[in-house]
């Protein structure tokens, strides 16, 4: 992978977790889904995942990343 290709992934990484944790503290807020029924949608999928036999890599990738996610917002966001 070339530099340009690794930072475009970084990139696109960064954004997606950005749109996923705006959409949780929004969907929080409606009183629609709390972070941690989030939480509990992601370990029942990496557990399917790895039922499927998908790369461990990715998975536990998936499940450092859902950690970040599902953590409590600062106060400063949370207003």
């Amino acid at each position: 992978m070339t530099p340009e290709q690794a930072e475009a992934v970084a990139a696109a990484d960064n954004a997606t977790m950005a749109i996923v944790t705006a959409l949780i503290a929004f969907l929080e807020k409606q009183g629609v889904m709390r972070r941690e029924d989030f939480a509990a949608y992601l370990e029942a999928a990496a557990a399917g995942w790895r039922a499927e036999g998908t790369d461990e890599k990715l998975v536990r990738l998936i499940e450092i990343k859902a950690r970040g996610i599902c953590a409590d917002l600062p106060t400063s966001v949370q207003n």
